[in-house]
């Protein structure tokens, strides 16, 4: 149940109010990064794993998320609404802290729009921008996996 709070908290946190879309500050020391390499993030409770730095279909990503078993397994792909609370226009390259080390232009969420398809979230443009691409397009995806914090 706790994760189903922790998205709630994250629905309302993200999306506050209509028109209230703009990104905040990381606040310092929100990530700390084990030596697994599992980034929690503070705020949210959500515990990160960044993919493998190339080129990556949404079948490779769900199949890396599923199969991880970094500190017990239980990983999957990140909501878009997961993927938003990274995003933070006031930092470059990426738009994200850079403890998400990574040369992609987007990250797959784990949200099917259709059978052939799978949602994008895009960290150059970030916000809401989101976009479906076929799940073997490759090019510039990335994978993130994301669990609730243990």
């Amino acid at each position: 149940m706790a994760c189903v709070s922790v998205l709630l908290a994250l629905s309302l946190a993200v999306y506050p109010a209509l028109g209230q879309d703009r990104p905040r500050p990381a606040a310092p020391g929100r990530f700390t990064v084990s030596q697994e390499g599992i980034i929690t993030d503070t705020q949210t409770g959500l515990e990160w794993y960044v993919g493998p730095d190339r080129d990556t279909s949404w079948d490779q990503a769900q199949a890396w998320a599923f199969s991880l078993k970094v500190a017990g397994g239980g990983w999957r792909l990140p909501t878009l609404k997961e993927l938003q609370t990274l995003y933070n226009k006031a930092l470059s390259p990426r738009k994200m802290d850079p403890v998400f080390q990574t040369t992609g232009l987007w990250i797959w969420s784990g949200e099917l729009k259709n059978p052939s398809s799978a949602w994008g979230f895009d960290l150059l443009y970030g916000g809401h921008e989101h976009y479906a691409s076929s799940r073997a397009d490759s090019k510039e995806g990335r994978a993130f996996a994301v669990r609730c914090r243990r």
